[in-house]
């Protein structure tokens, strides 16, 4: 069985509260060896931390993410770098011009706030952007890059990838892989490959096909191993090696 990593999901979601342990042993047989829960709101902080000290296979990540950055989440800004002590990761982090409630001016000021942490826990990042990649490309310049990290469902080209892996950055895809059905995708696939692909779930949010109508579990990474590998033409094992690899180089852990 191959080893993976879903460097992407949300275990903490109420969606797995009931059947939480069923879920974890779905992982478990379908070879998922580690997963990051990412936070998106410091409400949440407690609890991923709490998953992390209680199951061996799970990792966490501290951060507020661009549709959370409300009111009640700004003052506790300052206590992030606390809250990421045992954290593999600052995030989910970033910005969005697509659907975020909150306009750009915040956040950047929140997106800002936390790329520093980072750089001063030398904790690489997990981030999401929709429409703003060329504002995020301009406070690396500003601010400094992350000391690594992934941008999780990346949407963009080879070319604005390219721009991205100069600050020393991957990416992770998960379900949209399995709709194989944008050619430029696929050419990102297989310009990212081998060192700059991961495998996510962002479980359970955006199940693959074969999983529509469902929420999304890390069980399903399956899915989105194999239709990685048809688009590239490669042995599934291949592709899993390669992520996994690249899974723990970024973040530092072992399996």
């Amino acid at each position: 069985m191959v080893a993976l990593v879903d460097v992407h999901c949300h275990l903490d979601s109420d969606v797995f509260h009931d059947r939480f342990d069923d879920i974890l042993a779905a992982a478990r047989q379908a070879g998922v060896r580690k997963l990051i829960t990412a936070s998106i709101h410091p409400n949440q902080w407690e609890a991923v931390r709490t998953l992390a000290q209680r199951h061996e296979e799970v990792v966490f990540a501290q951060g507020i993410h661009p549709w959370y950055c409300a009111d009640d989440a700004l003052p506790e800004l300052p206590r992030l770098e606390t809250a990421a002590r045992g954290a593999v990761a600052i995030g989910e982090i970033g910005l969005d011009t697509k659907k975020a409630p909150f306009p750009m001016e915040r956040q950047i000021s929140v997106f800002v706030a936390q790329l520093h942490t980072a750089q001063q826990c030398n904790l690489p990042v997990i981030m999401h952007c929709r429409g703003a990649f060329n504002e995020m490309l301009q406070l690396f310049k500003q601010h400094g890059p992350p000391p690594g990290g992934i941008l999780h469902n990346f949407s963009g080209s080879p070319e604005l990838a390219d721009q991205f892996m100069a600050h020393g950055l991957a990416f992770s895809l998960g379900g949209v892989l399995t709709w194989r059905n944008s050619a430029k995708r696929n050419r990102l696939l297989r310009h990212i490959y081998p060192d700059h692909l991961l495998l996510e779930t962002d479980a359970p949010d955006i199940p693959p096909v074969e999983a529509r109508g469902r929420p999304n579990t890390p069980a399903n990474i399956l899915y989105n191993l194999r239709a990685a590998a048809e688009l590239l033409g490669e042995p599934a094992e291949a592709v899993a090696a390669a992520t996994t690899r690249n899974a723990q180089r970024i973040f530092g852990f072992t399996l």
